[in-house]
């Protein structure tokens, strides 16, 4: 009987499936009488230990987030009205701060593929309603810095 338990023990795998994290923030003043929002948020998440936090203020605006890969940290901060976001985070170790403070009519469209980016937006927003993309392919940090 020891002898199978001792078995059964080592044949069992020994990794540990890591979770990964979602918080959403939206002010109660920004929902409607039923508490939804005219805006559009989509949420995909594949892999282990990512991070994504996303706070919406305003009206009209759609986000889409995707994350596939492990350890991946998305934060967000949308401020306005009909903005236009599209993140993709494709890899591991990937990082990106973005901030919209009373933007309106954005358009932004990132894509982080392979490991180690790292994209951080500081300062006000960018000039509104000027559409931008943003690709880095592995090993790339691209700091913006607005109103400086």
């Amino acid at each position: 009987m020891k002898r199978f338990c001792l078995f059964l023990l080592l044949a069992c795998p020994l990794t540990v499936s890591a979770q990964s994290e979602v918080y959403f923030r939206q002010p109660v003043a920004d929902r409607n009488m039923a508490g939804l929002t005219s805006s559009e948020i989509s949420l995909v998440q594949t892999g282990q230990l990512n991070q994504l936090r996303i706070q919406e203020t305003g009206r009209d605006n759609t986000v889409r987030l995707h994350q596939q890969g492990t350890n991946n940290a998305l934060d967000l901060e949308v401020s306005g009205t009909g903005n236009r976001f599209d993140f993709a985070q494709l890899g591991d170790n990937n990082v990106t701060r973005w901030r919209t403070r009373q933007q309106n009519n954005g358009q932004l469209e990132v894509l982080q593929r392979g490991n180690n980016n790292q994209l951080i937006q500081e300062g006000g927003a960018p000039v509104a309603g000027v559409p931008m993309r943003i690709e880095q392919t592995g090993g790339m940090q691209l700091i913006l810095k607005n109103g400086y």
